[in-house]
């Protein structure tokens, strides 16, 4: 008997390791993520395997779409609105850097010079594959260059329908594969079963491998791992899987449910350091006024503002076109140009809860159908 338990606690030593080795032996990924819940998008980084969310700064936008430019460091987003309200010219291409830090770029055009127009406004899956942002909405794939140095940066290259979708298949996001170069995705099939789909670039979907174990719901944000292992978040549930490419998946984590999602990565170079917070300037101390004849007057501060020449910030590719301030008086300001919007400002948080406002309609309507039922049981028995 003592051998017996002796040789039971090995095996269960021998597991345990091998377990923690084959944990260890998985290369680490760190991504990007956008999570609507209505209103504008949360950011947050996400470190694969383990799953861990930072929530980072606000970025003012309603995103979706993301693709990461490894030799650029930096995410592209398309935004569909800002603080304001939705952009009247379309989707705007929204630059993040890894630290969270973003810059409008302004609309992507299509076209000529003089009959510009603006096919994008809110596609659902995008991927960045060289100077390539390749992006999905309302069944068509469209390639976008990314090339800051190019004379057709943010302009469609090309357009085709999506062929192989249907009900209920839905490519809600895709991702690179680092050996093939493809993009990958994962949707449910005709036959109501979840699976890793291939989109080709001439806008072909087809199943690779079906997944069973995976709930066939929107898988809004896919990544591709060095290992070419799926990293896919459900919208519906929230939950966090890593998707193997024989079939296999693995439950890593559960975030709050969500309309919808998008994430990009994987992340180069090292994470940065937690925003820092924000600390008032020190008070200049005036030194009192002396009597002394001798003493010369304080040079008062330099009026002159400081200058308005638009550097690009370290790590986020310019915007198409400067655009000049406009002088102090001038009339009523006419319909904005391409890339001339403000900043927005964080938009305050207004869903604590994780209940959407149908939601609490559902229940106001539980709450008053048992108050009606109630009623009239209560005059059943007062008869």
């Amino acid at each position: 008997m003592r051998w017996a338990a002796a040789a039971a606690a090995a095996l269960v030593l021998l597991a345990s390791v091998a377990w923690v080795a084959g944990a260890a032996a998985v290369p680490g990924c760190s991504v990007l993520q956008i999570r609507n819940r209505g209103g504008l998008s949360t950011l947050h980084r996400v470190d694969f395997p383990a799953a861990d969310s930072t929530r980072l700064d606000a970025p003012g936008y309603r995103l979706n779409a993301l693709g990461y430019s490894a030799p650029q460091r930096v995410v592209y987003g398309m935004a569909s609105r800002g603080a304001s309200g939705p952009f009247p010219d379309g989707g705007h291409a929204v630059a993040v850097t890894p630290d969270g830090r973003t810059r409008d770029l302004g609309p992507v055009r299509a076209g000529r010079e003089g009959s510009w127009w603006h096919p994008l406004r809110a596609p659902s899956a995008g991927a960045v594959s060289g100077n390539r942002w390749y992006l999905v909405e309302d069944g068509y794939l469209h390639v976008v260059d990314v090339d800051p140095g190019s004379r057709t940066y943010l302009e469609v290259l090309s357009t085709v329908g999506v062929e192989g979708l249907g009900w209920p298949m839905s490519l809600d996001d895709f991702d690179v594969d680092p050996v093939d170069g493809q993009l990958y995705g994962i949707s449910a099939t005709s036959t109501g079963v979840a699976a890793v789909v291939r989109l080709d670039r001439g806008g072909r979907v087809v199943a690779v491998t079906e997944v069973p174990e995976l709930p066939p719901l929107s898988y809004g944000s896919v990544v591709i791992g060095p290992d070419r292992a799926l990293y896919a978040t459900a919208d519906e549930s929230g939950a966090v899987y890593r998707v193997e490419r024989d079939g296999s998946a693995t439950w890593l984590a559960t975030v709050l449910p969500m309309a919808s999602s998008d994430a990009a990565g994987c992340l180069t170079g090292d994470p940065p350091d937690p925003p820092p917070t924000t600390a008032p300037p020190p008070p200049t101390t005036t030194a009192p006024p002396t009597t002394s004849p001798a003493s010369e007057p304080p040079v008062p501060p330099s009026a002159e503002p400081p200058s308005s020449s638009s550097v690009p910030e370290p790590g986020l590719p310019p915007g198409p076109s400067p655009t000049p301030e406009p002088p102090p008086p001038s009339p009523p300001p006419a319909p904005p140009t391409p890339g001339n919007y403000a900043v927005p400002t964080e938009e305050p948080e207004v869903e604590t809860s994780g209940h959407t406002t149908e939601e609490k309609r559902r229940w106001a309507l539980a709450a008053l159908v048992l108050l009606i039922g109630g009623s009239a049981a209560v005059r059943r028995l007062a008869r």
